[in-house]
């Protein structure tokens, strides 16, 4: 089959680039993510990667030519003898998966556990297949906007949601697809929201940085730095006058600990002794900035001192550690004894956003920390300590893989919001009009 490379959406004004030039000759192999051309987007020269493995048959656009967003470039092929004729051009469609239903939430044993790690394995691995199948469709010109992902950091929001019981709340970042998965949020609504269809969790309102799913406690995210800190301290504190046990969660990266809301939010958590958990995913970079460049401090967690409260600094590229952590600090909240602090020191192996080329980090540095990815730790745990085999860990990958790629075919297909629908949920149900 003939396979068009176009132009994906990397610029901030959506303008036209130009073509730096070409890295992979024509007749070439190229795998999977491997780079084949450079343009100049708004904000830097930027590696443009293959989103599939295939022969480079011909080039349309030759270097120092002025491209467009989602304008055809290339052709890719799965042999080098298939016809380049208009009539066999075709673009690749998700195909409609039959095998495993879209999971609707989340349940999990204790992850000391082989059925709890299992289903904790499971959850990592079907946000990495998702995001990454994102990341191929995007390349594409396939996925209306931009994506901040996730890859990276899965064992984080597993390890903190398989702790909670379902009356918990849950408040996510601008980039939030991993929490969302974990929590138990269906693939397919979340799909259906990067679509901005109606079939979206917020009925496509919302888009990638602002899922909502409340009836698991996964409240809307939030796309301004550090902002549900102090809600989820609000919450928390709801919780704590309605004496209902349950705990609040709010996750954030290391670039939001010098805002004051990560103050302001704290300080009133740890003064009204709020059963909440301040999640720090410490990614060690705010955007571009590397956080030796902003914060003194060599441990995000020891910020926890100035406000009474405990801090831990773990390893969030492992899983079990994230668990055991989490469990101590909701079971502190769950008996009156207030907030934690936790800091997971954990890496993205994507850019900021889909627009972001990472040119302030090294290669070695990136390939440091996926040699400390989650998944094949977390694989390594259940074939060395609970017999698990190759095999039965193959078939969770494949059935993953299934709901992904059933989860955009749904997306794809669904209908977009009716006009009426646009005031909807503006005012609350008997309010203004």
């Amino acid at each position: 089959m003939i396979y068009p490379v176009v132009v994906p959406a990397l610029g901030a004004t959506g303008g036209d680039f130009a073509l730096v030039g070409w890295l992979v000759q024509p007749g070439a192999w190229v795998e999977q993510g491997a780079p084949l051309f450079v343009v100049q987007t708004d904000k830097a020269d930027m590696e443009v990667e293959a989103f599939r493995g295939g022969y480079l048959r011909t080039i349309v656009i030759p270097a120092g030519a002025t491209v467009s967003v989602r304008e055809t470039v290339a052709y890719l092929s799965d042999s080098r003898d298939e016809p380049l004729a208009a009539d066999g051009i075709e673009t690749p469609q998700a195909p409609l998966a039959t095998g495993a239903a879209p999971r609707s939430s989340a349940s999990y044993s204790s992850l000391n556990s082989c059925e709890g790690l299992l289903e904790a394995y499971r959850h990592m691995v079907l946000t990495r297949r998702f995001e990454d199948h994102l990341y191929a469709l995007f390349l594409q010109g396939l996925v209306p906007g931009t994506l901040h992902q996730y890859q990276g950091q899965e064992a984080v929001a597993v390890g903190v949601c398989s702790v909670l019981e379902s009356g918990d709340a849950v408040f996510s970042t601008h980039r939030p697809v991993g929490h969302f998965i974990a929590r138990g949020c269906p693939l397919r609504s979340i799909a259906a929201e990067l679509w901005g269809k109606a079939t979206g969790c917020a009925g496509g309102k919302g888009g990638q940085m602002h899922l909502t799913n409340m009836q698991i406690g996964a409240y809307p995210s939030n796309a301004i730095v550090g902002a549900n800190i102090p809600i989820a301290t609000g919450a928390a504190l709801a919780f704590r006058l309605s004496r209902t046990n349950r705990v609040a969660v709010s996750f954030f990266g290391d670039g939001a600990t010098n805002i004051g809301a990560f103050h302001e939010g704290i300080n009133l958590a740890a003064v009204k002794n709020a059963p909440v958990i301040f999640v720090c995913e410490n990614n060690h970079y705010a955007a571009s900035t590397h956080i030796s460049l902003s914060t003194r401090v060599q441990q995000i967690a020891r910020r926890a001192e100035a406000y009474g409260i405990p801090g831990h600094t773990m390893d969030g590229m492992d899983i079990l550690a994230v668990y055991q952590a989490t469990r101590e600090a909701v079971a502190r909240a769950r008996a009156g004894e207030g907030p934690t602090l936790l800091e997971f020191l954990t890496y993205r192996y994507a850019g900021h956003s889909r627009g972001d080329p990472g040119g302030y980090r090294t290669k070695e540095e990136l390939q440091k920390w996926r040699e400390l990815d989650p998944i094949p730790r977390c694989r390594e745990v259940l074939m060395r300590q609970y017999g698990a085999s190759a095999e039965s860990l193959q078939l969770i990958e494949d059935e993953c893989q299934e709901s992904v790629e059933d989860s955009v075919e749904f997306a794809r297909s669904s209908p977009n919001p009716a006009s009426g629908e646009l005031r909807a949920a503006v005012y609350a149900s008997g309010g203004a009009q």
